[in-house]
């Protein structure tokens, strides 16, 4: 049975069926991942692969969509295309680079008794960075900004106490976190107690309703990329074998526990999928399950 959320909803223009015996090796990153990745699943296939990157899939994508940018997602009566979600992962990128950038200082500073600040790095060095958005662009974007920063993301559970957050803050180190207004009392409060950067995820701008079931304008959506890729010239912010995520189980026989995937591992269960399943770059997909917990 297929269920809907009105919340957040991938449209579907082909329900695939499992080939027999074939099951999903890897729970922990599901459908999101694929309508995110499989949609560019040939392009790393030709590019040589498995050596890459969850935002150098992305960068394919959306080098792709420079002609026909059309809809990645749509939630809550709206739809938003692959070079808005890019655009505002690059401005989510900007924030949390400010905010590293601030927390390398102050821990420079306090080791030197100078007080000249030589060297800070531009990118996160896989910094743990926690989420917290209902299912949404805005959780996409921040996911995707993340890994454009060089950080792992650790989605966190809107369910939690704080008792809880504080426990999943604590255990995986989180220095950052990306939130949006609804959840910012509580959160700016763990952030408070666990001396880590708090940051507001900005709104994903969306497509206008009048062309929402429609390819966004084509000349847009190639100004936009072209602009897109020249912020993308930054020498390689991470390694295939470098964590990408951090999913918490749920706790039930004791604290959440932290599991780590690494980009090479979700890159190759979206192939591994993609292949089995018989996906195409045309299909889409309906995602009804929580996106901190199952993505």
């Amino acid at each position: 049975m297929i269920g809907f959320n009105t919340h957040t909803t991938l449209h579907l223009h082909r329900i695939h069926l499992a080939p027999r015996g074939v099951t999903n090796p890897f729970p922990g990153f599901g459908i999101l991942g694929f309508s995110l990745l499989q949609s560019c699943f040939h392009s790393v296939h030709l590019a040589g692969s498995l050596s890459s990157t969850l935002m150098d899939v992305v960068k394919v994508a959306v080098t792709r969509a420079a002609t026909n940018d059309s809809v990645a997602i749509r939630a809550e009566n709206k739809s938003y295309s692959f070079s808005h979600l890019v655009s505002s992962a690059w401005n989510i990128s900007n924030l949390l680079h400010t905010s590293y950038s601030k927390s390398a200082d102050e821990e420079y500073k306090s080791e030197n008794t100078s007080g000249q600040v030589t060297n800070i790095t531009r990118f996160l060095n896989g910094a743990r960075v926690g989420i917290v958005a209902k299912p949404s662009a805005e959780f996409v974007a921040g996911l995707l900004g993340t890994w454009l920063s060089g950080g792992v993301a650790v989605p966190l559970a809107l369910s939690y106490p704080e008792a809880e957050l504080l426990h999943v803050m604590n255990d995986s180190d989180i220095s950052m976190i990306l939130s949006t207004p609804e959840h910012q009392e509580l959160m700016e409060n763990v952030a408070a107690k666990c001396c880590a950067h708090f940051s507001l995820i900005p709104s994903v701008t969306s497509i206008p309703s009048e062309t929402g079931s429609r390819e966004v304008s084509k000349n847009g959506a190639t100004d936009l990329v072209s602009k897109l890729m020249g912020n993308f010239s930054d020498p390689k912010l991470s390694e295939c074998d470098d964590p990408a995520l951090i999913i918490y189980t749920s706790g039930t026989t004791g604290k959440p526990k932290g599991v780590v995937h690494t980009h090479k591992g979700i890159i190759s269960q979206v192939q591994i999928l993609t292949e089995a399943w018989e996906y195409t770059p045309a299909d889409q997909f309906l995602h009804c399950l929580p996106l901190h917990h199952i993505l």
